[in-house]
């Protein structure tokens, strides 16, 4: 675990959750006693230390899956702090996660807690974070918008220019929406919950939102021109990636494909 002071009341967290060559950087932040996002499963023990000697207000969870849900029901019970979260997932957030394997070797399931609706805006003695729905990468997915400092805590919007896959349920279509829509803001830097933080954040985010949508029309010609759903993958992804095998096309540049 690396903690490092970013700006007055604001520090990183890095943590690595898997074990090589299943392993994934997390990337969880505290804002002035906010802490954005809650790490995995399997860094609960670190979160914990963490935790031990951080102060935090609340907890801002970006969306649901596993790997930023970690220590929320141990946030929840042992710190009695709010645990924030879309209304629309705090229904599945109260149940324990069933992940496949691999997802269980790379961050662990999580359990089952009761979520705070997330408010519009998160308040501290510093600073304001504006709450705005992104969904994409997941349906209920919200970035935390900092407008006087440039801040923008993207949780999985940006984490790369390039995507090269996706989970079932991603919607990349929603994604080019909410970013286009996110564009509009004011903020330079983007804090993200895998890949750190991005000086020329908005730079960066504008570039993703030039490969989906090269990509989107990279998939409509090929589809215009007769091309079944695996030729058009097959031509665009012709190597298969790491991680599309191991989940077994859970994770997968299919799912790019298909969601266009």
């Amino acid at each position: 675990m690396t903690i490092e002071k970013i700006a007055d009341g604001l520090k990183s967290v890095k943590l690595k959750s898997g074990i090589f060559p299943l392993q994934l950087e997390l990337c969880l932040y505290i804002a002035d006693g906010v802490l954005i996002d809650a790490g995995s499963g399997n860094t609960l023990k670190q979160i914990k230390k963490l935790l031990d000697t951080e102060s935090i207000s609340c907890a801002a969870i970006t969306h649901v899956h596993e790997d930023h849900t970690g220590a929320a029901a141990w946030i929840k019970k042992n710190l009695k702090v709010p645990v924030y979260l879309h209304r629309d997932s705090i229904a599945e957030a109260a149940e324990k996660s069933h992940v496949p394997l691999y997802r269980r070797l790379v961050w662990g399931n999580r359990e089952g807690f009761r979520a705070d609706p997330m408010p519009p805006f998160i308040e501290s003695d510093r600073y304001r974070f504006d709450v705005i729905h992104a969904p994409g990468h997941h349906k209920d997915h919200v970035v935390f918008h900092e407008k006087r400092m440039g801040w923008l805590f993207t949780g999985d919007l940006y984490v790369s220019r390039k995507q090269l896959v996706a989970f079932k349920d991603e919607n990349i279509s929603d994604a080019i929406i909410s970013i286009t829509e996110i564009l509009e803001l004011d903020f330079d830097t983007v804090f993200c919950g895998h890949s750190g933080i991005h000086q020329n954040g908005k730079t960066k985010l504008r570039e993703k939102l030039d490969n989906f949508l090269h990509f989107r029309d990279e998939v409509n010609t090929l589809k215009s021109s007769g091309l079944t759903i695996d030729e058009i993958n097959r031509k665009l992804f012709p190597e298969k990636n790491l991680w599309e095998t191991v989940s077994r096309g859970e994770w997968s540049s299919m799912n790019l494909v298909r969601t266009v």
